[in-house]
């Protein structure tokens, strides 16, 4: 019985451990769909940054992304590939719209 209850708790385990794998390889594949997607608005010149941030925010994103995968912090590597898409998404909507600027005539 008590090797049939360590067997179970290793099994439990184990599968833990590959279930963090595999939400990390998601976010990685969501971060490199989102990187894609952000350059294809930066060729458009279409990047969100103000004029005070020393980077874009999408990078901003990306590296708080690279930090909380150092430290092993899945929900802070979820929210920061959140970010990061949503921005890209919005750069390539907005590279993508048919509008023009208000002082443009």
């Amino acid at each position: 019985m008590k090797k049939l209850i360590a067997g179970m708790t290793i099994a439990v385990a184990l599968a833990g451990f590959n279930g963090l794998a595999n939400a990390s390889a998601d976010l990685d594949a969501k971060m490199a769909e989102a990187a894609k997607i952000h350059a294809e608005a930066a060729k458009g010149g279409f990047v969100w940054k103000q004029k005070a941030m020393k980077e874009t925010y999408f990078n901003t994103y990306k590296a708080e992304y690279d930090e909380a995968k150092k430290k092993g912090d899945l929900k802070k590597m979820e929210n920061a590939a959140d970010l990061a898409m949503r921005t890209a998404k919005g750069e390539h909507v907005q590279m993508s719209a048919d509008v023009k600027a208000g002082w443009a005539k």
